[in-house]
C-alpha cells in the first residue's frame, strides 16, 4: 500500500481518529506476509468498534477507491471480493 494515500485531499474531512486507525492498519499490511494480509484487513472493523469508531458506507467506498487506485486489474478484483465478503460478514 502506497503511503501517499494519507495525503489524498478526499480524506481532509475524515475524523483524525479514523485516519490514525487506518494508518496503523496500513503499516501492519506493509509488514505482514501475504498470507496474513486478509486477517489484518478483516480486523479493521473490530478494532474500529473497540475504539468506538465506525465508518460510513461513503467513507468505506472512498477508502476502497483510494487504496485500490494503483492496483492491477487482477488485484482490484481480489480486493473487491474481500470487500464484498466483509460486507456480508458485517450484515449478519
Amino acid at each position: 500500500m502506497n503511503p501517499s494515500w494519507k495525503s489524498d485531499p478526499r480524506l481532509k474531512d475524515m475524523d483524525p481518529a479514523k485516519l490514525s486507525l487506518l494508518s496503523r492498519l496500513a503499516d501492519r499490511l506493509r509488514a505482514a506476509p501475504q498470507a496474513e494480509k486478509m486477517n489484518a484487513l478483516l480486523s479493521l472493523r473490530q478494532e474500529a468498534a473497540q475504539a468506538g469508531l465506525s465508518f460510513t458506507s461513503e467513507e468505506t467506498g472512498l477508502l476502497f477507491s483510494i487504496l485500490t487506485e494503483d492496483l492491477s486489474p487482477e488485484e482490484k478484483k481480489r480486493a473487491q471480493l474481500v470487500q464484498t465478503l466483509a460486507a456480508k460478514l458485517h450484515s449478519r
